[in-house]
């Protein structure tokens, strides 16, 4: 009788074991730089102690790569790309606040005017196209 409730015990022992695993919680952890832009995300199934690190992680080009100056402007602003992060096949487009393209064009050079003189006062979207790579900036034209 009393080997009847050693194996219960031993079965109900390694259910809870196996089941812990299979039902585990996951988490996420974000790294930042000095900047307080997001460089990393990791995904972990032990949120206490953060261990257990799957191996999935998603690295993210930190801002500083792409320079965008002067910010907010009056005239014209410079967009400057490091040669590590430039390609042939670059391009610009500059929105307005309703989603409109007001200019767009290349980027052959590491630093690239863009003018926007001629438009009102406002928030515009700078997106840059850098191979696979989408980069989004707001501009403020004051």
């Amino acid at each position: 009788m009393e080997t009847k409730y050693y194996l219960i015990f031993l079965a109900l022992l390694l259910s809870f074991v196996f089941s812990s695993k299979a039902v585990a919680q996951r988490c996420l952890v974000f790294r930042y730089d000095a900047d307080g832009n997001r460089i990393s995300r990791t995904v972990t199934t032990n949120c206490q102690g953060m261990r257990e690190t799957m191996e999935k992680q998603e690295t993210i080009a930190s801002d500083d790569e792409l320079k965008v100056y002067p910010n907010p402007t009056s005239g014209n602003f410079k967009v400057i790309m490091p040669e590590s992060i430039r390609h042939m096949n670059s391009c610009y487009e500059l929105f307005d606040i309703n989603g409109a393209v007001i200019s767009s064009g290349d980027i052959y050079e590491l630093e690239t005017d863009i003018d926007v003189g001629d438009n009102p006062s406002g928030v515009y979207l700078l997106k840059i196209t850098n191979g696979a790579d989408v980069i989004s900036k707001i501009i403020l034209k004051q």
